[in-house]
């Protein structure tokens, strides 16, 4: 029988949340209160406020959007910044640039034209489980790319289960029975309750869809059989196995997807901005700029999970190509006149032929990543110093990546989702009155679809970047870091990708990102290394959660279909976690460093707290 203090406890248990926001506050007030009186007062405000927001973040006792908010109310209460200024941190110009690219990618889920993708990727690639993956892995890592990287998982889990469904019940009567049974394994209500490193690359908690494909076999399957007879069929354990790897490809893609690009997910945005603050004189970060790193690293890290999922899932025999007659003829080899490809065939003809609104929402999405590239093409120096590019005939400085985002999602509203029927566009035999065709976006349609909380989430982290410049907080780490001068850098960036990429197994990646990047930026100035040398590939790191399915929602999302259990994720994970981070290591130190000019200190920073120079660097 439980005694009196024993119950007591149980009971305060239930309500650490409550404790965790109430004692958090009080246990680290003795940091301010010391400094009270001190110059260093602001630095220990500082310092308090982000240690406070670590701990909310972490623990999640707030919702994560409303911890992000907290700068608004501790900034100006403890001194260190008014609320006018605290506030304007969170509409800033890169606020706009993810934005408009979610604005955008509600356009493309609106209209289908992100599961037309998918579903004809896989119809080229076909449904031989090596290529499946690969197919899988490719069309979700480019559309994690654009959107969310949740709504990406949350679209392609379903259609592998679909192909895996028709796969698996190719086995005979007695597996058949027994695959059934397991995928039917249902989620304890309609929607799921995800924890995540980020809703769609914003924050940590996030309702999701999860709907379960009903695993029956459909009236399609008797007229299919006739093509299976002849065919080497895997066994349950091959099938199973078979499954898990695909499954967690899925995910793994849409976190390595996210990347390539600047808006591919909130940490690329947040170390944008946090180089903008840190260092106003510098050249910043652009889309371009990112992408010329990111793009080439994440297709590497793809790749290399790909050979790992196939060596792990598929007994790695498929590796060499299926050579062999046994092992993994039956894991690998099938048709495509087979019931898994017709199962994807008919999910595609659903879809009915390319409309006139998903033409238009492509044309606007290629022309919108032509903006970005050709913005501002910093090879080309012109004769009066000006680089070339579309923005060359605007005031220099004025036009950024949001500048076009959100010109494109704007049309979005205007443009119509079918072609004009009146005066000489309309057909003899269209007899209908001709009326204004609906746009491509509306506003119910963003209100239902838009991840409002990303906005305050880079909000919260451009507050404490901001927060920590302002305070001196900054200047203070900088100097203390400069113990670790005569480490080598090289060794400095292994660590600290490592402890980033375990840390945000457990915690968000908004808010990892928000905390670590300035003070690596200071760090940087510390040891007097590039900034980007530690900021970029520390962002690259938050992505690199694989182990645990709280770690990110696309994993979440594929964990609750009931194939995959914690021991696989993580056994997996780990490996990749590890071999991502030597990808990403060897990536900066290698075209990394022609890219961002990394072998040299700038210009625009302060080394060791001497500003070398106040010019702008080109």
């Amino acid at each position: 029988m439980a005694t009196r203090g024993e119950r007591l406890g149980e009971e305060l248990l239930s309500f650490w949340k409550s404790l965790v926001f109430l004692l958090t506050p009080v246990i680290f007030s003795p940091l301010p209160i010391y400094y009270a009186s001190t110059p260093s007062y602001k630095i220990a405000a500082c310092a308090y406020s982000i240690i406070i927001m670590a701990v909310y973040w972490t623990t999640e006792v707030l919702p994560l959007a409303v911890t992000a908010l907290l700068p608004i109310v501790l900034f100006p209460m403890l001194g260190i910044q008014s609320s006018k200024d605290t506030c304007i941190n969170y509409l800033k110009d890169n606020n706009f640039l993810f934005l408009g690219g979610l604005l955008v990618a509600v356009a493309m889920q609106k209209w289908n034209l992100h599961k037309r993708i998918a579903l004809k990727t896989i119809l080229v690639v076909g449904v031989e489980p090596r290529w499946l993956m690969l197919g899988m892995m490719s069309v979700t890592a480019f559309l994690s790319m654009w959107i969310s990287n949740a709504a990406t998982a949350a679209m392609m889990v379903p259609i592998a289960q679909a192909t895996l469904s028709e796969l698996l019940n190719e086995n005979g009567p007695k597996e058949r029975e027994e695959d059934r049974d397991l995928r039917k394994v249902p989620p304890p209500d309609e929607k799921t309750v995800l924890l995540s490193s980020g809703t769609s690359k914003n924050g940590k908690r996030q309702e999701v869809d999860a709907p379960h494909i009903e695993m029956d076999r459909t009236n399609n399957d008797e007229d299919d059989a006739h093509l299976l007879e002849d065919q080497v069929l895997p066994s349950a354990e091959q099938a199973h196995k078979m499954a898990k790897g695909v499954l967690l490809c899925i995910c793994y893609s849409a976190n390595i997807g996210g990347i390539a690009t600047l808006t591919g997910t909130v940490p690329n945005v947040l170390a944008a901005e946090t180089v903008e603050i840190m260092f106003p004189k510098s050249p910043g970060i652009d889309f371009a700029k990112w992408f010329s790193f990111g793009f080439p690293t994440m297709v590497i890290t793809l790749v290399l999970a790909w050979v790992w999922l196939q060596w792990l899932f598929l007994d790695g025999s498929c590796i060499s190509g299926c050579t062999s007659q046994g092992g993994c003829r039956g894991s690998c080899q099938t048709g495509q006149n087979d019931a898994a490809y017709k199962a994807v065939k008919r999910q595609y003809d659903d879809l009915g032929p390319f409309s006139f609104a998903e033409m238009v929402v492509l044309g606007h999405f290629v022309l919108l990543v032509l903006l970005w590239f050709f913005r501002d093409m910093k090879f080309i120096h012109l004769e009066n110093g000006q680089a070339a590019g579309w923005t060359y005939f605007f005031v220099r400085g004025y036009v950024t990546d949001s500048t076009a985002v959100i010109l494109i999602s704007t049309v979005l509203f205007f443009w119509p989702s079918r072609p004009p029927n009146f005066l000489c566009c309309r057909s003899k035999e269209d007899t209908h009155q001709p009326e204004p065709a609906p746009p491509i976006l509306d506003w119910p349609t963003v209100q239902a679809l838009f991840p409002w909380e990303v906005i305050l989430l880079l909000g919260g982290g451009f507050a404490i970047a901001d927060g920590v410049q302002v305070s001196g907080l900054s200047d203070w780490l900088g100097q203390s870091f400069r113990v670790l001068d005569g480490f080598p850098p090289a060794a400095i960036v292994l660590i600290i990708t490592i402890i980033i990429a375990f840390l945000t197994e457990f915690s968000s990646n908004t808010s990892t990102a928000a905390i670590f990047l300035p003070v690596l930026g200071t760090l940087a100035e510390g040891i007097c290394v590039h900034p980007y040398y530690l900021i970029i590939p520390a962002t690259i790191a938050c992505s690199f959660a694989f182990m645990l399915p709280v770690a990110t929602p696309p994993n979440a999302i594929v964990f609750s279909y009931g194939r995959i259990n914690v021991v696989d994720m993580a056994k997996c994970g780990l490996v990749l976690n590890l071999a991502c981070i030597v990808v990403l290591n060897v990536a900066i130190n290698t075209y990394g460093v022609p890219l961002y000019h990394l072998h040299q200190f700038p210009t625009w920073a302060t080394c060791g707290g001497v500003i070398t120079n106040t010019t702008t660097s080109n």
